[in-house]
């Protein structure tokens, strides 16, 4: 396993302190994809990389299941979740509605303080942009999205929100961070989020709720025509066809 800059940070002093920062530790490897789907997390070693106790590791590994980020094996430790492309279709089904009732309802209920959230994290994402950090591009456009749920004025739809948005990070990083086309293929990719997300920051600071659950649905179609247009050409180039004659 390999340990990022952010994993050799000072370790925190106090139990829950040190929990919530294997978390997030282990958090960011799983979601930048350092740590692969379905690698193991042996918590020796995990005690080993972080030089804390067992009780923290353990609690971090819970949180991360709760997350659906990681699978507690009975009597055999735990691994990251597997990222199962045959369940996508429900995901984005899932991820459509919730994304553009969570939009709708903050486009009618947000306060100031949200609409400066909403900004900043939306240019976050186009830092992480101009940038060419893969990384914080997939952190930011969460946010982003993050911040609209906290608009809603409803918790409860915004933690499933919340939830499906970062299930989605890793299958969303693909197609952030390569294409059989080329750089080219991942600019225009990118260009087209920036310009959706800059107009349903503006559809929510109208109260425009219509046009604002529009392009959130018309965003979740972009993620999802994107990704399945990215495994296509994967799965073309893969397969090698020979039309010489013998």
């Amino acid at each position: 396993m390999e340990i990022t800059a952010s994993a050799k940070n000072v370790r925190p002093r106090g139990k829950g302190t040190s929990t919530a920062w294997v978390y997030q530790r282990l958090r960011h490897d799983i979601l930048a994809l350092v740590v692969g789907p379905g690698e193991d997390l042996d918590e020796a070693g995990l005690v080993r990389r972080f030089g804390i106790s067992r009780t923290p590791v353990r609690e971090a590994l819970i949180r991360l299941a709760s997350d659906g980020l990681v699978d507690l094996l009975p009597n055999r430790g735990a691994k990251v979740a597997a990222i199962d492309l045959k369940d996508f279709p429900r995901y984005v089904e899932a991820l459509d509605l919730i994304q553009r009732a969570t939009t709708r309802l903050a486009a009618s209920r947000h306060d100031e303080t949200d609409l400066v959230n909403i900004e900043l994290s939306r240019e976050d994402f186009e830092r992480a942009v101009a940038d060419k950090d893969t990384s914080a591009m997939t952190q930011s456009n969460r946010d982003f999205h993050v911040a609209i749920g906290d608009a809603c004025g409803n918790r409860y739809i915004s933690d499933v929100y919340t939830r499906l948005l970062d299930q989605g990070m890793r299958i969303l990083r693909i197609p952030f961070a390569y294409d059989p086309q080329g750089d080219d293929g991942v600019d225009r990719h990118l260009i087209k989020i920036i310009k959706e997300h800059k107009s349903m920051a503006k559809a929510i600071r109208a109260g425009d709720a219509d046009l604002a659950e529009h392009l959130a649905g018309s965003h979740t179609e972009l993620f999802q025509s994107r990704l399945i247009q990215y495994l296509r050409q994967v799965q073309t180039r893969a397969v090698s066809v020979s039309l010489t004659a013998k």
